[in-house]
């Protein structure tokens, strides 16, 4: 997070009122929420403050949700971001977006409480595509004592 106690949603979706409804849906349970229309005008919010999670939609004008994902992954100051794609598109549209990166797919309609516990879910386990510090051994023997 970056640094505040809420954690900072990107909601990406064409649907003002999808934007008004999942918007007050993550603000009631204490998350900070910008929205965008389209994922080139997200990528640009994105690069500007990166958030902690990015709940997208994938039929959007300009820039559909997978090109989002791809580029998102691409970056390497977004790369590690939570995407959660919210589509009304079938099966093969879900797999299309894992395979372009995002972390969970769930189908529209949704309700307020699966959205806010999936993204609760998301920010709480270690990115996928984060490879963990190397352990170092601690030495062996006590302290110099001489």
């Amino acid at each position: 997070m970056d640094g505040s106690l809420r954690p900072h949603v990107l909601l990406v979706d064409d649907a003002a009122q999808i934007r008004d409804l999942f918007g007050r849906f993550l603000r009631q349970s204490g998350m900070a929420v910008t929205c965008a229309a389209d994922g080139i005008f997200a990528l640009a919010e994105a690069r500007a403050r990166v958030p902690d999670a990015v709940v997208c939609d994938l039929d959007m004008p300009n820039m559909d949700g997978l090109a989002l994902c791809r580029a998102l992954r691409d970056d390497p100051a977004t790369k590690d971001v939570p995407i959660l794609v919210v589509s009304g598109s079938g099966a093969t549209q879900s797999s299309a977006a894992l395979q372009a990166g995002c972390d969970a797919v769930l189908q529209k309609p949704c309700t307020g409480a699966l959205l806010v516990t999936t993204i609760e879910r998301l920010l709480a386990q270690p990115s996928p595509r984060t490879k963990p510090e190397p352990v170092t051994a601690c030495p062996t023997g006590g302290p110099d004592t001489s």
